[in-house]
């Protein structure tokens, strides 16, 4: 440079405080919102529809060999009929009425469980003594004259046995019934084998008839003697019983020593009754004695102390006339007092050896009752208590004596019955089935071999299908890129600023022609326009526009990318961006041409710096020269006019290439001279866009990142690695870079499978070219 102060000074664009609306608000709504939404099939349809052919190659491949194998196997298969026969196991004979009659007593548990064993058993054990070697092999010396190779093992896997059941409330109950059925492919040698089976089980059934009636008939004819002596036993006892305790009727008796307790209980309650009276009456006339006043207690008995009581009244009378008449200590008075005192003595003492004593005498007598009624209860309550105790042994030995003896009558009259069954010839066992194999509408016997290879066929196909997904699945999960720019957001939690479709054109597309710049003015300044100048225009005849020939799709991607940007930083305008992406190859310098040329189509003086002085691309794209560029302006003192070009058919769009590639690019974007240059850039233009470098491995972008305002990554679609973007993710974080968000590029359904946010509307574009005064080129 020819000198610094041709430059202005760098002043910081923020005062450090967070917009309103910011990118980590932004973030953080959108981690809100994308926690809170709910999932879909979304990602399942797109994995189906990426791994399609996967999936349907390897599911025909395993239908294929699945339906191979599931014909062969069923041509294989032998046809085999099966044939059955029914025994009805519990018939209703003597003995099984006897056993009902006989219900709760000793007698009947004996006669079920020693003469109806064969009907009381397990059933299991009972089948598993048909299909026993012993069981079967006399019916196998029979086969035998038919069929020499039969044997034990052969007519046991083809046999089986099962008894019937039905459903009752629910449950299962089991009948009385046995089924027995064998298969095999020769229906006449069905019909043999049943046939023999069957008679073999009746003969059995009868064998094991006799046998039980015999055991009982024994049984009963060794217990009956036991039997018999007990009653013996227990009549004795009950006779000695009755003679010890001078029993009759125990009930009678008992009900009379009750009635005896309770009136000499009700006698005893009336005599204590008398007893308090007669007590109350003592104390009363003792009271009046004490308070010497025998003339109340006279009063009480009558005429009988008249004359006393009179005397003592008339002595009072007169004894209050001469009080009238004389003094206290006059002698008439004196006379009267002590003829009255004499008197007093007198009743007194009549009170207390006649009224007093005949009462006491009275008291002794009732209390001398008393308890005589008490010692008398007391030996009716022992009486009681004694006869408690024989009464409930002599009802021991009764109830023994009952039970003994409808046992000893009960096996009286079984071992008739029982004689009368050993008499008979009757098989037990009914066939009520005889062997037969099921027959079809037309005659023909139904095989019991059910082939479903149709059913097994389409199962086969079904778990093919799924295992062909399963397969789909495990491939994309070993495929570790991104498909969609939603799964991208999902990874990384920062927003999706722009979605770029695939596209041909833009590698198919020929470089336009080098032409370099002309400078604007005689000095090295670079030139900048003030509002409202004209702005200097070159001859565009001839030339091709960088948005000639393009999709109308992909110039409304870089329009909505470059809005959103716009949009994220209304609150903190953004003067400079990098571009970078986590490998090469991710379109990242294609992705920071196009941008730089939509800011540039809307009004901005836009400069794009091409930063990667290790392998630069932005001149080929162009179609400038690299003669002189960034790498120049660095290490040299060259103008800046004489390095920044201005791009090809672009008013507003400025290009700074990277310039012959120097030794140590480290060492110049981390000079003091490169964040002059960075400051001077965001002085004289509106927006200074980098192109940087590959991040993984690389030290350059993140030298640049921290001094510009705002970082985006460009990942390809279906290219980048997961993990090398969650890498330098974190880098760019350490580094203190600004991710502003992420750019989807090479996207093949961007316009259908992913809704972008903010939305962008056409009309917001509209309108910010009718602000800028710029009318919409498409």
């Amino acid at each position: 440079m020819d000198s610094r102060q041709d430059y202005q000074p760098f002043t910081p664009k923020s005062n450090g405080k967070l917009p309103e609306f910011s990118t980590e608000n932004y973030r953080d709504n959108l981690v809100e919102e994308t926690e809170e939404e709910k999932l879909d099939l979304s990602w399942l349809l797109g994995v189906v529809r990426r791994r399609f052919l996967v999936m349907a190659a390897a599911t025909i491949a395993l239908s294929t060999l699945a339906g191979t194998a599931i014909v062969v196997n069923s041509k294989s298969i032998t046809i085999d009929y099966e044939g059955s026969f029914s025994l009805l196991v519990e018939p209703a004979t003597a003995e099984g009425l006897l056993s009902k009659q006989l219900n709760n007593t000793l007698a009947a548990d004996l006669a079920r469980i020693n003469i109806e064993g064969i009907s009381l058993v397990d059933y299991e054990t009972q089948i598993r003594i048909l299909r026993s070697p012993k069981m079967m092999q006399p019916v196998i010396q029979e086969l035998r004259a038919w069929y020499p190779n039969m044997n034990y093992s052969e007519l046991s896997s083809k046999m089986s046995i099962n008894r019937l059941s039905y459903a009752k409330d629910g449950k299962q109950q089991g009948t009385k019934i046995l089924q027995v059925r064998y298969k095999d492919s020769d229906p006449k040698k069905i019909y043999g084998v049943l046939d023999k089976i069957s008679k073999a089980y009746l003969e059995y059934s009868l064998q094991q008839r006799l046998l039980g009636i015999n055991q009982g008939i024994n049984f009963i004819d060794m217990e009956m003697p036991k039997l018999r002596e007990r009653v013996e036993v227990l009549q004795l006892q009950v006779q000695r019983l009755r003679q010890q305790r001078n029993l009759f009727d125990p009930l009678l008796e008992g009900k009379s020593l009750s009635e005896q307790v309770q009136g000499i209980r009700n006698k005893q309650v009336e005599i204590r009754v008398q007893l308090k009276g007669m007590r109350n009456l003592y104390q009363s006339y003792e009271k009046l004695l004490n308070e010497n006043n025998p003339q109340g207690l006279l009063v009480t008995q009558g005429q009988a102390y008249g004359g006393i009581l009179g005397q003592i009244q008339r002595i009072d009378s007169d004894l209050s006339m001469k009080l009238a008449q004389y003094r206290e200590d006059s002698l008439p008075v004196l006379a009267l007092r002590k003829s009255r005192e004499e008197l007093i003595l007198t009743a007194t003492q009549q009170a207390k050896e006649v009224v007093m004593g005949n009462l006491e005498t009275q008291i002794e007598q009732i209390e001398a009752q008393d308890r005589e009624m008490t010692a008398v209860q007391k030996d009716l309550h022992q009486k009681i208590r004694t006869f408690s105790v024989t009464t409930r042994q002599y009802e021991n030995l009764q109830q023994e004596l009952q039970v003994v003896t409808k046992s000893l009558s009960d096996f009286l009259a079984k071992r008739e019955a029982l004689r009368i069954d050993a008499a008979q010839q009757q098989i037990p066992w009914v066939l009520i089935n005889p062997p037969e194999i099921p027959l079809d509408n037309r005659g023909r016997y139904i095989t019991a071999t059910v082939k479903q290879t149709k059913k097994q066929l389409t199962l086969a196909v079904i778990l093919s299908g799924l295992l062909g997904i399963a397969v789909g699945l495990l491939v994309e999960m070993l495929n570790t890129v991104f498909h969609t720019p939603e799964s991208l957001r999902m990874a990384t939690r920062l927003p999706i600023l722009g979605v770029i479709p695939f596209t041909k054109k833009v590698k198919d597309r020929a470089p336009a022609t080098p032409r370099k710049l002309t400078p604007a003015r005689s000095n090295s300044k670079v030139e900048v326009v003030e509002p409202g100048e004209a702005k200097p225009t070159a001859p565009m005849l001839g030339r091709r526009s960088i948005f000639s020939d393009l999709d109308y799709q992909f110039l409304e991607a870089f329009r909505s990318l470059y809005t959103n940007i716009h949009l994220l930083s209304a609150g903190r305008p953004i003067r400079s961006l990098l571009v970078s992406s986590a490998v090469a190859g991710d379109g990242k310098s294609t992705v920071a041409l196009h941008l730089a040329a939509t800011a540039a189509a809307v009004g901005q003086r836009v400069l794009l710096v091409d930063a990667d002085l290790r392998c630069p691309q932005l001149h080929a794209k162009l179609g400038v020269p690299n003669l002189r560029g960034l790498g120049d302006a660095i290490s040299t003192d060259i103008s800046l006019n004489d390095a920044i070009q201005r791009a090809p058919n672009q008013d507003n769009l400025f290009v700074l290439t990277a310039g012959q590639i120097p030794p140590d690019p480290i060492k110049l974007l981390s000079s003091k001279k490169m964040h002059y240059l960075m400051e001077q850039f965001q002085a004289f233009f509106d927006l200074v866009i980098y192109d940087t470098p590959p991040l993984a491995g690389l030290a350059d972008t993140h030298l640049l990142a921290a001094h510009t305002d705002a970082t985006i990554m460009v990942v390809q679609i279906g290219k980048t690695d997961r993990s090398q973007v969650r890498k330098v993710l974190e880098e760019l974080k350490i580094s203190g870079a600004s991710v502003l968000g992420i750019v989807a590029n090479g996207c093949k359904n961007s316009g259908h499978s992913y809704r972008q946010r903010p939305v962008v509307l056409k009309t917001l574009y509209d309108e910010k070219l009718s602000a800028l005064g710029t009318k919409n080129p498409n």
